[in-house]
């Protein structure tokens, strides 16, 4: 989820989040907007019996939530370390009274999150395994901008992906590893670098 927002480093109070403390809690008041400084944090829903869904990831760069509200429509927790910088509200909203910038970051923002949505609805449907792999895969390496590949997030478990994905965390592994053996992606302790994007995008338009 790599959101265009006006700077906020400057404006804020930093906080830092351990692993899986939760810092922005579904349908509580939206007093805060959070950029994103270090680490990564992981973005679900959650059902009445306790069940959740990740819905996505958030990185460096990234505003939480990327959009004017009244209320937080997900919750965010840390994965791993987390630094964020804590804006309120209202500051936000004075930006997009005073800012045309500022008001056309929150449009694209939102203009990005609809096209997200599309393109996640369409995994879900149609997609096989091998195809949403490589997607999720293609959209983690290129999340800063097409120009330059990015390591997948550490951060991001099996289980996350295979959450995010709507797969067994066992499909997600096989997967892996037959990437890994054709020479798609490489593996380094935690981090999954993506070696051959093109042959991923293949994948993507021309399943097997």
């Amino acid at each position: 989820m790599s959101l265009v927002q006006p700077s906020l480093s400057s404006d804020g109070t930093k906080r830092t989040f351990s692993e899986r403390q939760e810092f922005m809690t579904e349908d509580m008041p939206a007093s805060m907007h959070f950029h994103v400084v270090s680490g990564g944090a992981r973005l679900f829903k959650s059902l009445p019996d306790g069940r959740r869904q990740i819905i996505g990831f958030a990185h460096k760069g990234d505003v939480l939530p990327a959009y004017p509200c009244t209320r937080y429509h997900y919750s965010a927790e840390a994965m791993r370390s987390l630094q964020v910088v804590c804006v309120p509200a209202p500051y936000l909203s004075h930006l997009h009274e005073t800012s045309p910038g500022a008001c056309a970051a929150s449009l694209n923002s939102a203009r990005q999150l609809l096209v997200s949505l599309h393109a996640r609805l369409l995994m879900l449907g149609r997609q096989t395994a091998r195809e949403r792999l490589a997607t999720f895969l293609l959209g983690q390496g290129t999340r800063m901008g097409p120009g330059e590949l990015w390591p997948v997030d550490p951060s991001i478990s099996r289980a996350d992906m295979a959450d995010f994905l709507g797969l067994t965390t066992e499909t997600v592994s096989r997967l892996l590893s037959a990437f890994h053996r054709e020479q798609l992606i490489c593996r380094e302790r935690r981090a999954i670098h993506i070696l051959d994007p093109d042959r991923l995008r293949a994948i993507v338009a021309h399943p097997e």
